[in-house]
């Protein structure tokens, strides 16, 4: 009994304590994980994000007086980064986990993103170049969703719909668009079916998405500005009424004769005076050069010359010598 006792101290003893500063482990994934192998649980991967043996410096970005963002280096002084841990939204928790090889690359990348605690989502890197997502859709704990990249571009979705941790549902996309679909019903890992409408259904719902966007977006209104105004402002503030065809053949003359055209051009030009006066610069009205019609000349008539009557010049009389008589 004395024997037995002893051994469980020295047990105790010479294990390790645990690094509070470590992320926690799921108790419920770990268990589901041993009775399913294929499921992938979607812990913060300890390999390069590891503070036990590591250089720690911290950083308070918002000066809250906690740290905020943790870069974990190698022992020695030369050691390159191994991992970058940040809180996003300054609760005081961890929701990003940012991985680098030996030469600083960073090679993977594990975010919280609903901030439960718990990682939903981690992306893979090779040559700097996204090539693997993991999400956590159900927000379970495991992984069931991946999505695929072929140089940076989505290439396939993969989507475990039943939960055994092996995907039955494969999204195949050309050119950034979804192009097929195909279900995997036996269970073998490999399609039995296809769906080649989801194409069109896709293309048709984000035609409607754009639609409803475009439909809520503010209408920018065009400014049209009012004729009566612009006449007003031509006139010199006077209101001009529209011309209007007189019954009678007189056309646009009013009462004295003269044309209400030539009357705006004038109060145009006058305007166009008071405008330079000011210091406006009047921009000429780009006009297109008419051709001059020849003016047709009539011919007068010939009035006849009136011939005036000469007046009558009296001729004057002489008088008559009186003869002498002769004394009788």
């Amino acid at each position: 009994m004395a024997l037995s006792a002893f051994t469980l101290v020295a047990a105790c003893a010479n294990k390790p304590d645990k690094d509070e500063s470590d992320p926690p482990e799921d108790e419920s994934a770990l268990g589901a994980q041993a009775r399913n192998p294929n499921l992938r649980d979607m812990r913060v991967d300890g390999t390069r994000c590891e503070t036990r043996g590591s250089r720690p410096e911290q950083l308070d970005t918002n000066h809250d007086g906690r740290a905020d963002l943790v870069s974990l280096y190698g022992t020695t002084e030369s050691a390159s980064l191994r991992c970058k841990q940040a809180d996003l939204n300054f609760d005081g928790r961890l929701d990003a986990y940012f991985h680098y090889d030996e030469g600083g690359t960073l090679v993977r990348e594990q975010f919280d993103q609903d901030y439960d605690g718990r990682i939903d989502l981690g992306s893979y890197y090779e040559e700097g170049r996204l090539v693997l997502d993991e999400l956590d859709l159900n927000r379970d704990g495991f992984v069931d969703a991946w999505r695929r990249y072929d140089k940076g571009r989505l290439m396939r979705i993969e989507t475990d719909r039943d939960g055994d941790g092996r995907p039955d549902m494969f999204a195949y996309y050309l050119g950034g668009r979804i192009d097929r679909i195909g279900y995997d019903v036996s269970g073998d890992g490999k399609v039995d079916q296809w769906d080649h409408d989801a194409a069109r259904r896709a293309r048709k719902a984000e035609q409607i998405r754009t639609k409803d966007k475009a439909d809520a977006a503010p209408k920018s209104e065009e400014y049209v500005e009012e004729a009566p105004k612009k006449a007003e402002e031509e006139s010199g503030g006077k209101k001009v009424e529209p011309e209007k065809d007189d019954a009678k053949g007189k056309g646009a003359k009013g009462k004295s004769g003269k044309s209400k055209s030539g009357k705006s051009k004038g109060a145009k030009s006058k305007a166009s005076k008071d405008k330079s006066s000011k210091g406006k610069e009047a921009k000429p009205a780009a006009a297109k050069p008419k051709a001059a019609k020849p003016t047709p000349v009539k011919p007068k008539a010939a009035k006849p010359t009136p011939v005036k009557p000469k007046a009558a010049k009296p001729t004057p009389v002489k008088p008559k010598a009186a003869k002498p008589q002769k004394p009788g």
